[in-house]
């Protein structure tokens, strides 16, 4: 099956990067054909669409490819009940609804359609079917000022929700947040199927966190108070964390020499990891200890900008 994802387009490189690691999570057997704009890729044997749905934060939709042509597309489509078309031209739109209502005698209902038809423009037409649609507005519902809990700069839950994604962890794996301060990470980690475990310096912030995983009925998790360079770590399959800077931290060491022994203990756990820095300047001391497989950038609160990395064991 040739499977087409609307990419978001709010972020150059993360929607992508995003869904790879998504197939891979899923267990997904997928070639990559192309992206610009959209992720386009041949997906073969069993697929997970509503655990790629639910799980996806940058993606609008994933969609059957059907054809690149209409008369193609009219040839494979198979529609039963009602249906509508979104996307291409007006004209478009017309020309297509009314030939799929002749040739197949399916209803056209612009409310609640049984299949709704998706016409992609570009370098090439894809003429597709709507297989799920990403709920974008989940994660509005979880903004920190929503939570029982906030503190100030707290990560977006869209990318928190990107972070956790690019780690890689799997429904029923355990993802680790070092520094999980109110809980941002770990949320979406539960939401995903994840066992999450998080570590915090500040006894008040653990307690923050925990009303916040409660709220969202995240129930296997395991909170640990202390330096996080200090508490032994459980065993886990996955790191995602934003690392502190600046006044947020509230540790006196000075930030370079936590961040080598923070990520020399990470390190340890032999995992892939999501880590969240103030710069591209704390690359050669990531580079002691992991392989950097990607470097994004993106502006995460106000003028506040993050350096998220990728990264192998």
């Amino acid at each position: 099956m040739k499977v087409l994802f609307e990419l978001s387009g709010e972020h150059p490189t993360l929607p992508v990067s995003e869904i790879r690691t998504c197939l891979r999570a899923c267990e997904m057997d997928a070639e990559e054909l192309y992206h610009n704009g959209i992720f386009l890729a041949e997906v073969a044997g069993e697929a997970h669409w509503k655990k790629m749905a639910r799980r996806l934060a940058m993606s609008f939709s994933i969609n059957e490819v059907v054809g690149t042509t209409v008369e193609e597309f009219l040839q494979n489509i198979d529609i039963e009940g009602s249906f509508k078309v979104e996307g291409g031209t007006s004209e478009l739109r017309s020309i297509l609804g009314g030939k799929i209502a002749g040739e197949t005698g399916a209803s056209i209902d612009l409310e609640k359609p049984d299949t709704i038809i998706r016409v992609f423009c570009g370098g090439t037409t894809y003429f597709c079917r709507e297989l799920e649609r990403i709920d974008r507005g989940q994660f509005e519902k979880r903004r920190a000022s929503l939570r029982p809990f906030s503190v100030p700069t707290t990560l977006h839950p869209r990318m928190a929700r990107v972070m956790v994604n690019l780690s890689g962890v799997k429904e029923g794996e355990t993802l680790l947040d070092p520094f999980c301060g109110a809980g941002g990470i770990l949320i979406e980690g539960g939401l995903v199927g994840a066992r999450v475990a998080g570590i915090e310096v500040k006894k008040e912030l653990i307690s923050g966190c925990k009303k916040n995983l409660e709220h969202f009925h995240i129930k296997k998790y395991a909170l640990h108070h202390g330096d996080m360079r200090r508490v032994p770590f459980p065993e886990v399959d996955a790191v995602a964390t934003d690392f502190p800077y600046g006044r947020a931290s509230h540790l006196s060491d000075v930030r370079e020499t936590l961040y080598d022994e923070a990520l020399k203990k990470i390190a340890a756990c032999g995992v892939r990891a999501v880590i969240g820095l103030p710069s591209l300047e704390f690359r050669k001391i990531v580079q002691r200890y992991f392989d950097i497989e990607e470097i994004h950038c993106a502006r995460v609160h106000r003028s506040l900008m993050r350096f998220f990395y990728v990264l192998r064991p």
